[in-house]
């Protein structure tokens, strides 16, 4: 079962990391994206998680079947449509349409994850899951990367061939959730007769209800908020390091950025999935925002494509914590499996709402002051100021007893 169901992380995740990584780089070389065309589509998967709320309450209403081939439809087989964009805008509608849809993936992932694996192991199996996805990532990043560096077109056929990969991956999904008895244990709910409005802000105001009724959610979740801010103002960053700062080609962006984070990452995903197991998602978390404080840096100090894969590697090996706690910290402090979706959802929504504020505020920086090392050194304070935050959780939580 765990084979079939890294086999779907594989080709839905995978596929998608690689592609959305390359997108903002391809629309400043091919397309001629200014500084704010480029944050539009870099932003653009993360700012949309907002509507992960959404998805959720979609998801309650539908088989996995149904839910799944709509994802499918709506955030993977538009970056297909890339293939023939002729000027950047072309390029940013199906690119707008798959990020909306990419939205969708986290609450039937996070379901998914919690019924299949009990709680004294999720932590390894999910770094064993998202792992071998990110092996499967940094071969497909560096393999796109060598190819358009040999062919600036090369997005035109793999774009098509990668939302078909993608499809398949959500037919074992389906076949994963049919095999665990998930899709027939959920309970769907049906639809009612309840306004169009009010079922617009329903999800929203259960999001508000449940962050003030479960006050450790809640802190967890504002100590994401601020690692939040840093992540963001280094993820818009990049595209623009690497073209403005660095000028590095194609092949040399892929291989010293995704494929060595990627590496790194993979490398300590288990012994954080095995730490997380031990010590809890809370702690965890807070010593892998604390290491993260030193990747900024190293983006300040790149000066060619060795340094920055230096930075890169570091930020791998940080990051293993917090990647498997943004999975497992909503699916561990959920109170019951069948809230998991929603809480996983939240998370995500939440990710969107930090994306709208710091990806814009890191390149405005940039903009404002011409130089890097601005934006990059409030990176580096939000990271420190977050792994306190958990830290001060990880008491709280001790104190009550939980």
């Amino acid at each position: 079962m765990a084979a079939l169901h890294l086999l779907g992380v594989g080709l839905i995740q995978s596929t998608a990391m690689a592609v959305m990584f390359m997108l903002p780089v391809l629309a400043r070389r091919e397309f001629n994206a200014n500084k704010l065309e480029t944050l539009v589509v870099t932003a653009a998967p993360t700012i949309l998680f907002s509507l992960s709320i959404f998805w959720n309450d979609y998801f309650s209403r539908r088989s996995m079947l149904r839910y799944l081939l709509v994802y499918w439809a709506i955030g993977c087989l538009p970056m297909a449509l890339v293939a023939f964009a002729h000027s950047f805008w072309q390029l940013l509608v199906p690119h707008l349409i798959a990020s909306i849809g990419g939205a969708g993936f986290h609450p039937a992932a996070g379901g998914l994850l919690r019924s299949l694996y009990p709680e004294r192991v999720r932590g390894r199996m999910y770094s064993i899951l998202w792992g071998g996805s990110m092996v499967v990532s940094a071969v497909m990043g560096y393999a796109i990367g060598e190819w358009l560096n040999r062919d600036p077109q090369a997005f035109r056929v793999y774009l098509p061939l990668i939302a078909a990969l993608q499809l398949a991956g959500v037919l074992v999904f389906i076949w994963v959730s049919h095999l665990s008895g998930h899709a027939g244990d959920r309970v769907i709910r049906t639809s009612d007769e309840r306004g169009r409005i009010r079922r617009l802000i329903e999800p929203v105001a259960h999001m508000s209800q449940i962050l003030k009724a479960d006050p450790i959610f809640a802190r967890y979740e504002a100590a994401y908020m601020t690692y939040g801010v840093g992540w963001m103002i280094c993820y818009a960053l990049l595209p623009l390091l690497v073209t403005d700062k660095l000028n590095l080609p194609y092949d040399k962006v892929a291989e010293s950025t995704h494929v060595a984070y990627l590496c790194a990452i993979v490398v300590m995903l288990y012994p954080a999935g095995l730490l997380m197991d031990r010590l809890g998602a809370v702690r965890s978390t807070g010593l892998s925002f604390a290491l993260l404080t030193i990747y900024p840096i190293g983006y300040m100090l790149a000066r060619n494509d060795h340094d920055l894969l230096i930075s890169s590697v570091l930020y791998g090996m940080a990051h293993a914590g917090a990647s498997v706690g943004w999975m497992l910290g909503p699916v561990s402090l959920a109170p019951s499996p069948d809230k998991v979706p929603q809480y996983v959802a939240i998370h995500a929504t939440l990710v969107g709402i930090r994306g709208k504020i710091f990806q814009g505020l890191g390149v405005l920086l940039y903009a404002i002051f011409g130089r890097f090392e601005v934006p990059l050194a409030l990176a580096a304070a939000a990271y420190a100021w977050s792994a306190i935050q958990m830290w001060q959780l990880h008491r709280k939580i001790k104190a009550v007893g939980k």
